[in-house]
């Protein structure tokens, strides 16, 4: 449930959990396309809910976390994303580093990390 005021007015509505899965309306119902786009040569597919009058088109949830994590990459491959130096430390067996209290304070309680391997210097770390 979620409250919103509004001049001066407190309203309380509920949004329901499919309001952002497709087809959604716009001149009729929209229908799956694939698209692509190419960043820095390399191709990748996603797909949009299109309006089949306009052509005007619209993400779900679940296509509109990939185009964010395409977004992520093309930052990547153009070395635009923020970087951070961190002290790598060791204990005698592991090597570990400390995340910054900027980057944590938002975390609830996370429980594990997945390290996806890019090669033997680079990864990314993502937290759950």
């Amino acid at each position: 449930m979620a409250n919103k005021t509004l001049q001066g007015e407190k309203m309380k509505f509920q949004v329901d959990k499919n309001a952002f899965k497709g087809p959604f309306r716009c001149h009729g119902t929209t229908i799956l396309k694939d698209k692509e786009i190419s960043v820095d040569g390399n191709t990748f597919s996603y797909k949009v809910w299109q309006c089949p009058k306009c052509k005007k088109e619209f993400l779900d949830t679940k296509q509109a976390k990939r185009m964010e994590m395409i977004w992520n990459i093309q930052k990547l491959l153009e070395d635009k994303a923020i970087a951070l130096k961190r002290a790598i430390n060791h204990d005698g067996k592991m090597y570990f580093l400390r995340f910054p209290k900027e980057i944590t304070k938002t975390w609830k309680n996370p429980k594990e990390a997945e390290i996806k391997i890019i090669d033997e210097k680079r990864f990314i770390v993502e937290v759950e």
